[in-house]
């Protein structure tokens, strides 16, 4: 669309602008070359709209100014299409991509996606537990104290400590891991379509 402008200006300004909009916006696909449609011509209208300067670049970096930065009102169309990605294909990529836009996009969705977050770090955790305990077998699973108490995952002090499963915890733990990443991934599909 840089053909309509006769100044090396405004060609400089129109393809910097679309091209870190194309970059940011390759993984929308289809929807991504649409929305730089819709733009372009609110651009172009924008410009019209505009009282006459004899300055048509800077009429056109207004245009873009009032637009906004691309990455401002991308975050939310690609957080939610990472997320309804990944509540597909269940893939980690997607759900990390997703979370990462969300939160970046602020407003409603930031305490969601933050909790949603810290779900996922305890999944983190439940493999850790899975993967120490061929390492520290004496101080990775589930342990009961002489007096009752119980204490679960990485333990330090395990002397006089009955450990209750043995390596039972690996399988448990990696269950847990998996059934956790599970239910929050459906969850995160629900955040999209209820917001």
């Amino acid at each position: 669309m840089t053909e309509l402008f006769d100044d090396p200006a405004m060609v400089k300004l129109w393809n910097a602008y679309f091209s870190e909009f194309d970059k940011l916006s390759a993984p929308l696909g289809d929807e991504g070359r649409e929305l730089r449609s819709d733009l372009e011509r609110h651009v172009m209208e924008s410009i019209g709209a505009q009282p006459a300067t004899g300055n048509p670049a800077q009429q056109l970096k207004v245009a873009l100014k009032r637009l906004g930065r691309p990455i401002d009102y991308l975050h939310p169309i690609l957080g939610e299409r990472y997320i309804s990605r990944a509540t597909h294909t269940y893939s980690p990529v997607a759900v990390g991509k997703g979370l990462f836009h969300t939160i970046l996009a602020g407003g409603g969705r930031l305490l969601a996606a933050s909790l949603f977050c810290l779900g996922y770090l305890f999944i983190a955790v439940f493999a850790v537990i899975a993967l120490s305990k061929p390492f520290w077998a004496d101080n990775v699973g589930l342990f009961r104290a002489p007096d009752g108490t119980i204490a679960a995952g990485i333990v330090a002090e395990t002397a006089g400590h009955q450990e209750v499963l043995g390596w039972w915890s690996i399988p448990i733990a990696l269950a847990l891991a998996m059934l956790t990443y599970l239910l929050l991934t459906k969850g995160l599909g629900r955040l999209i379509r209820t917001q």
